[in-house]
């Protein structure tokens, strides 16, 4: 945990709280009310406290809980109304975005890829890139076709969990290994009817599977034709194609692509590689947008937040 993590810092301060009132309530509970002695009421009670806090542990890390949570949250963190910046997908603002120091961590990332962009760009509250303000920015814009649409969001991101939440729009989550999701979904081999989803989010997961073209594929068939897929993907503003090595060790990786869990970078044509996949693709405009969201590249040399919007022939 960083020092200035505000959302680390309130949750170690609410699990303490946790820690304290349930505590208190179980040795009250055993000491005057069922005469326990106090070295029994004061073993118990330390165990219930720690169940509790464990409990809560488990549920924000593992179950649908964790949306509810950092919903609730936003109402008690962040709360200024005006500032430098915005994030659409929370609805807060800040004196500045913040830098995650990702070229600070050297068993993950690749330092020298944070090299030439701007790294304050990461949301304080809700964690959003540029990339996911550009598509908040995009679904104000469309909240009517959102409401009437089935929504699919493959490896949800708390930050575009959090704007759907807030307009009331509903949302099937989907991730091969994340609990928190409604459906266990493998991109590659999705366990879904064709031509089953009207919308589909897939951002920043392309370069994660072992066979892109056929991910494109199986998204593909799940969508109906004229229904929507919503995708961003890494791409080098210096490569035209696609740069991947899908047997790669872990360091070969970090040198190579960016990020420890990095198959690929794709190039500038990308376009293509999805119109070859079946869709009509056209892309999501950052001319026009407020400055104050920061729709720019970054923070990593290779992030374009270049948004994808396609439609399934």
């Amino acid at each position: 945990m960083r020092k200035y993590d505000t959302n680390a810092i309130f949750n170690i301060c609410l699990k303490t709280v946790l820690f304290v009132v349930v505590s208190t309530g179980f040795f009250c509970l055993f000491r005057f009310l069922f005469g326990a002695p106090v070295i029994i009421a004061a073993v118990i009670s330390l165990a219930a406290g720690l169940l509790a806090v464990m409990l809560f542990s488990f549920a924000l890390r593992y179950t649908r809980f964790y949306y509810f949570y950092y919903s609730a949250v936003s109402m008690f963190l962040f709360r200024e109304k005006t500032g430098e910046v915005y994030c659409p997908c929370c609805g807060k603002h800040f004196r500045q975005f913040r830098d995650e120091r990702y070229y600070d961590d050297a068993s993950r990332y690749n330092p020298a890829m944070f090299s030439k962009q701007r790294q304050a760009v990461i949301c304080e509250f809700c964690r959003s890139a540029p990339r996911h303000r550009i598509i908040a920015s995009w679904a104000e814009d469309n909240t009517d076709l959102l409401r009437s649409s089935k929504i699919l969001y493959f490896a949800p991101e708390l930050s575009m969990m959090l704007w759907f939440r807030r307009h009331g729009i509903k949302v099937i989550t989907a991730d091969l290994y994340d609990r928190r999701t409604d459906l266990r979904l493998d991109l590659t081999d999705i366990a879904l009817p064709d031509g089953s989803e009207d919308i589909v989010f897939c951002n920043h997961v392309l370069e994660h599977v072992p066979d892109y073209s056929l991910a494109l594929s199986e998204l593909h068939r799940i969508i109906r034709k004229g229904g929507m897929l919503i995708i961003s993907f890494p791409i080098d503003p210096g490569a035209d194609d696609v740069r991947e090595d899908t047997n790669a060790s872990v360091e070969e990786r970090i040198r190579l692509f960016g990020q420890n869990d990095h198959f690929r970078v794709f190039g500038m044509s990308s376009s293509k590689i999805l119109e070859d996949a079946g869709f009509e693709v056209d892309t999501v405009s950052v001319d026009g947008l407020p400055d104050d969201i920061m729709p720019v590249t970054g923070p990593a040399d290779y992030d374009t937040n270049t948004i994808f919007c396609c439609v399934r022939k």
